[in-house]
């Protein structure tokens, strides 16, 4: 195989359709390529690929694994791909790869001098839209820090599909027709309340939420007042459903402010009250009847009911009311239906749409979009071939039932293609619940503290952000008494946007979050902080270069040594690999793994920077090593923006 006709990202792929070719030609076998791994070894004397097959083939060729290794590697090593050096074979029957070190170096620089900012991205999802939808706080009080979670891995995914080559569409959801917003309006109408005007109006409504879920239980009558609230609010026209609307839109204005400061951003509000209001659920109806796979109930519990079924669908066969409602017997939809009418819409196949109006313009210089009942038509938004719901675990169940009845109704492709993206929720340690105020008994001997917002009990975003603020504004002060206060909050808070993002996505998505301010704010180890001082050492080092020699460096031209030490070579390869690691973090869904591939980019820099000196190496030397810390630069730049943190020239 001649040249460099693919980039090295593909090289594992190349692997495997060779090694493919090879069982085919020497032994007449097939095997699916996904069953061919080539795989980085856990020791450097093995390569740096290798492929343990020769040992599954042994059985069925009824040969010595080693010998078979041997043949494959001698037919690989006449087909040799581009960026491979040469093939070697260990026992028991392992096959190794050796990278053309020179040759990749070479690559790299000649990538990152084109592509700069868009080095690492991939063209995978070209062609194909996905609708994302997350954050989907109830507009009913302040975020807290569990609604972060949700945020940053919602934004985080959105940025890595992007960089994978999608049309990426964010929504966010506001449910201003439900229980949480009702429950404001009759606190509002019970506890008859003045706003204090020093007090954020999510902050009061916080407090007002759990005042009045204090009162239900003292007053469980009062229940029906909500019922009552919940019926206007559907209706419309009236005050009580203008009420609940204000309220509502107070509160998400708050709640862009909380995300905004992140630098988390939406294309589109979808509001409820929209859907009740423009009949998607009477459209959808309507749509399923005709497709034949709604059914109508005559006898048994469900009787008058409209039902899809799923007793023979995996997972739902032993539960004792496996079918479900879409519409009860009095004629009402059930929240399944609505979910499956909204769905339907995200794909662009429910024969209905929203109005569309601006909502606003986002500092990042984005307009957000909301949907209306009436305002302006428009064919830009849904019409996805994917969607992804982020949507904490406790809901996996409603996800499944939403995803099968779509599949069970007669939208296949819908339904397959409806992804959920379920996280664990986030707690405290006890430690942080204290600084943040959360009750605890110094008696207790709990690991974590839940939260619960129906009893008050938890962290607004915002209060969680100025702690973190006031702690690293403090820590910039005094490393940098040259700066005025003003820009001592600015990095202070690129800094804090930086240790909170970083510590929601860098944690697998399925276990609980445990936030720990010390752990989250180390410079040492893996935190966000210490990617942005990684970034920060390589602009330092890059700042104290003669600016002539600086300028003269031309990625393209500069001299790759033959003998590359240890540091060199894993530093290139980290910056080489961050196109794989996109790739795979946006298929599989995986931020966590991009997190963790930004961190050994991070580590092998820091270890670089403490092995090999740049300013006094010999000028050759020098000026590769330069040529090295401008790539690391602008490789850390791309995957830190990916990781939505900010890329800082100091710390």
């Amino acid at each position: 195989m001649e040249g460099n006709a693919y980039h090295f990202y593909e090289l594992e792929q190349v692997l495997r359709d060779l090694t493919g070719q090879s069982l085919n030609e020497l032994y007449d076998l097939t095997m699916p390529g996904d069953e061919i791994n080539w795989e980085t070894p856990p020791q450097l004397e093995f390569g740096d690929l290798s492929t343990p097959l020769p040992l599954r083939l042994a059985k069925v060729l009824r040969r010595a694994p080693v010998e078979i290794a041997r043949e494959i590697s001698a037919y690989l090593s006449s087909q040799k791909p581009a960026y491979v050096k040469e093939f070697t074979v260990t026992a028991p029957g392992y096959i190794n790869a050796w990278l053309d070190m020179q040759v990749l170096t070479r690559s790299v620089f000649d990538e990152i001098t084109v592509d700069k900012e868009k080095y690492g991205e991939v063209k995978v999802g070209k062609g194909k839209k996905i609708v994302i939808e997350h954050t989907n706080i109830n507009p009913n009080k302040a975020a807290h820090i569990g609604h972060l979670r949700n945020a940053c891995l919602g934004d985080t995914l959105a940025r890595l599909k992007r960089r994978a080559g999608y049309e990426v569409e964010v929504q966010n959801y506001i449910d201003d027709t439900g229980t949480a917003v009702a429950d404001v309006v009759v606190a509002m109408q019970e506890l008859a309340p003045e706003v204090p005007e020093n007090v954020r109006f999510d902050y009061f409504c916080w407090d007002l939420y759990a005042k009045i879920n204090q009162k239900y239980e003292d007053e469980p009558e009062l229940k029906d007042k909500r019922f009552e609230v919940l019926q206007l609010i559907e209706e419309g026209n009236n005050p009580t459903a203008e009420l609940a609307k204000n309220v509502a839109e107070k509160i998400v204005e708050c709640h862009l402010d909380t995300m905004w400061r992140l630098g988390i951003y939406y294309n589109l509000l979808n509001w409820e009250s929209d859907i009740v209001h423009l009949g998607f659920w009477n459209h959808a109806f309507e749509l399923l009847k005709s497709k034949g796979h709604l059914i109508y109930e005559e006898e048994g519990d469900n009787a008058g009911c409209w039902v899809v079924r799923l007793g023979h669908v995996p997972g739902f066969e032993n539960l004792e009311s496996p079918d479900k409602v879409l519409v009860r017997s009095n004629g009402t939809a059930t929240y399944t239906a609505k979910d499956i009418a909204y769905q339907l819409w995200k794909f662009g196949v429910l024969g209905k749409d929203f109005f569309y109006d601006r909502y606003c313009l986002q500092p990042n210089g984005t307009v957000l979009w909301s949907t209306s009942s009436e305002g302006t038509k428009m064919d830009r938004f849904g019409r996805a071939s994917q969607v992804i719901n982020v949507i904490d675990q406790r809901q996996s169940y409603l996800q499944d039932v939403l995803r099968f009845s779509l599949i069970e109704l007669g939208f296949e492709q819908e339904g397959e293609n409806s992804i959920h993206f379920g996280y664990e929720v986030v707690a405290l340690s006890p430690k942080t619940a204290q600084e943040l105020g959360v009750p605890i008994d110094e008696d207790d001997e709990k690991s974590v503290y839940a939260m619960s917002g129906r009893k008050g009990i938890g962290v607004k975003a915002d209060d969680l952000m100025e702690r973190i603020i006031e702690h690293t504004t403090a820590e910039v002060a005094k490393r940098h008494a040259e700066m005025s206060p003003e820009e001592h909050r600015k990095l202070g808070l690129d800094i804090a946007i930086g240790a909170v993002r970083y510590y929601m996505v860098r944690f697998n998505i399925s276990s609980v979050l445990v936030f720990d301010f010390d752990e989250a704010l180390s410079m040492q180890g893996n935190t966000g902080p210490y990617l942005q001082y990684a970034y920060a050492r390589s602009a330092n080092i890059l700042g104290r270069v003669d600016r002539e020699i600086l300028d003269d460096i031309d990625l393209r031209t500069v001299a790759v040594p033959e003998d590359l030490t240890e540091e060199e070579k894993k530093l290139i390869r980290l910056i080489a690999e961050l196109p794989a690691a996109t790739e795979k973090a946006a298929e599989t869904l995986q931020s966590s793994a991009f997190a963790e591939h930004t961190y050994k980019l991070a580590t092998a820099f820091m270890n670089f920077y403490e092995t090999s000196p740049v300013l006094t190496a010999p000028p050759a030397r020098m000026r590769f090593r330069v040529a090295l810390v401008i790539s690391f630069k602008q490789a850390m730049n791309n995957a830190l923006t990916t990781l939505g943190i900010p890329a800082l020239p100091r710390m």
